[in-house]
């Protein structure tokens, strides 16, 4: 623990290719001992917490929340281990280095930001709402991961008598992100930042509504996704290129909320995302569930218009091109090209017209693993909506519920009225099967899925069944999800060995090693 929650504090920080919150710089060889002289000092120090958000969760925002879920099928090129829930403490993708690397640039951000001299309190304010936001943001991926977290809060002093820090009870965590969450908003209604690359005060509500929603407290989670309501400044994408221009173009979308900014110059080849769900210059791991291809079909022949997420998130027309201009059927998901997923593909600036058959031969650049640099969607208003859609279920609001899962359809051509698809608008469990249903066709591969499921208890009774299926696939043991306690991931083995405070508090059914 000691080198990796306190590398940042303990010696010198070392910050490659970061985006600073207003220039944009790299910086290295940071210290907070010597450092915090001036603005730019601040401004750089803050490009290092985006720089370990970048590392926390661009490869893993997908893996935590999408691959492990009934989202995808496996391709035959990625080991099976987490696609069949078989996790273990020694998988270095359940380090918590990362997570706790950025909490610590923002805990030093917090006690050193106000130190600077000939500042404004007004000045600093956005600042400190980032560190705050970040930290919350961080605790908040944390805990649906990994359950009990240490935590940090302050730099450490060299002591050795508070260098071992043990795991803190799921009610502790809660207390600590939703009071950073309010000190956030408190120096953000100061100044507000309106950079969506950057956290804000829109992030913070999108946040908190998430959170609440998490912990199942519904008044509380209506009463943050308000902020949202008859705000000009956010809207849902109005058509089928406003909505692929929530990925492709997200500054630009008045639909985002938070993105993660990634430039190939400064950043390298954001390859996590295009390695897992869809890449042009190899085979990526996995691709859309059978079950969600399938449902997008049944709405193109619906005969209650069509949806257009199907052609933007897969890449439907290399396969049409490719097959002969075959129509669209629950056959082509086995055809080789569907699995290529195409959701934050750009239109392909070499595509060719083949003039005799009147088709372009492709429409979007499938990403590739050597120089993507696609930016992530974090937040954006359809997920709080169907969030603010579960909590008016809850509270005996069906009717109003489904008006929302209706605007998240008719934006992207689909006309089919969510009411005529329950027995009645007061069945909460049926109201709240299409919410999900509709939240796992809007958000696959935003890392929502998994998380969807263990927020609102169908976790096992989903996951169970999908597990055992693949495993009787790949001719092993069927025992479908196993133990309940495999919603968490696993301590990393290495904390232990870092932290002694942690012995003894692995997640169970796993082990420390």
């Amino acid at each position: 623990m000691k080198k990796l929650i306190f590398l940042a504090i303990a010696g010198m920080l070392i910050f490659s290719s970061c985006e600073d919150f207003l220039t944009r710089s790299p910086l290295s060889d940071l210290s907070p001992e010597n450092y915090f002289k001036d603005k730019a000092e601040r401004d750089n120090w803050n490009a290092g917490i985006y720089d370990a958000f970048q590392s926390a969760l661009s490869q893993k925002q997908v893996l935590y929340g999408d691959i492990r879920s009934d989202n995808v099928h496996t391709t035959g090129y990625a080991a099976d281990w987490l696609y069949m829930n078989a996790i273990t403490p020694s998988k270095g993708e359940s380090s918590w280095q990362a997570f706790y690397q950025c909490i610590t640039r923002c805990n030093v951000g917090i006690e050193k930001y106000p130190t600077i001299p000939n500042i404004l309190e007004s000045e600093n304010a956005p600042y400190l709402g980032q560190c705050y936001g970040m930290r919350a943001y961080m605790y908040f991926w944390g805990t649906r991961v990994w359950g009990k977290l240490p935590i940090i809060t302050s730099t450490w002093d060299g002591s050795l008598d508070n260098i071992y820090v043990e795991r803190s009870s799921l009610e502790d965590v809660k207390t600590q992100i939703l009071s950073d969450i309010d000190k956030a908003i408190g120096y953000f209604q100061i100044k507000d930042v309106t950079d969506k690359y950057f956290i804000n005060l829109a992030t913070m509500y999108a946040l908190k509504t998430d959170v609440h929603m998490w912990y199942n407290e519904y008044d509380k989670a209506l009463e943050a996704s308000d902020y949202f309501i008859g705000n000009n400044n956010y809207a849902l994408a109005g058509d089928e290129v406003e909505w692929k221009n929530i990925f492709t173009k997200p500054a630009d979308s008045k639909e985002v909320i938070f993105t993660m900014h990634w430039d190939y110059e400064n950043d390298g080849a954001n390859s996590g995302w295009p390695g897992q769900l869809g890449a042009s210059n190899t085979n990526n791991g996995y691709q859309m569930s059978q079950a969600i291809f399938e449902e997008f079909i049944d709405r193109l022949y619906s005969g209650e218009g069509t949806d257009s997420r199907l052609w933007n998130t897969v890449d439907t027309v290399k396969l049409y091109y490719g097959n002969s201009r075959l129509p669209l059927t629950y056959a082509t998901y086995t055809v080789s090209g569907i699995q290529k997923c195409i959701k934050y593909s750009d239109i392909d600036p070499l595509r060719e017209y083949d003039a005799s058959n009147q088709i372009y031969k492709s429409q979007y650049a499938v990403l590739n693993t050597t120089d993507s640099d696609q930016k992530l969607v974090m937040y954006r208003l359809a997920n709080i909506l169907l969030l603010r859609a579960e909590a008016l279920n809850k509270l005996n609001r069906g009717d109003e519920a489904l008006d929302i899962v209706n605007n998240i359809r008719t934006r992207v051509g689909y006309l089919k009225d969510a009411k005529t698809e329950v027995s009645n608008i007061s069945n909460q469990a049926e109201v709240e099967s299409i919410i999900l249903h509709e939240r796992q066709l809007e958000l696959f591969g935003e890392g929502c899925r998994w998380f969807d499921l263990m927020r609102t208890g169908h976790l096992k009774e989903v996951m169970d069944p999908v597990y055992s299926a693949r495993q009787e696939a790949a001719g092993v043991q069927v025992t479908g999800m196993g133990n309940e306690g495999t919603k968490y991931w696993p301590v990393y083995y290495r904390e232990f060995e870092s932290n002694y405070a942690l012995k003894g508090d692995q997640n169970p059914p796993y082990t420390e090693r």
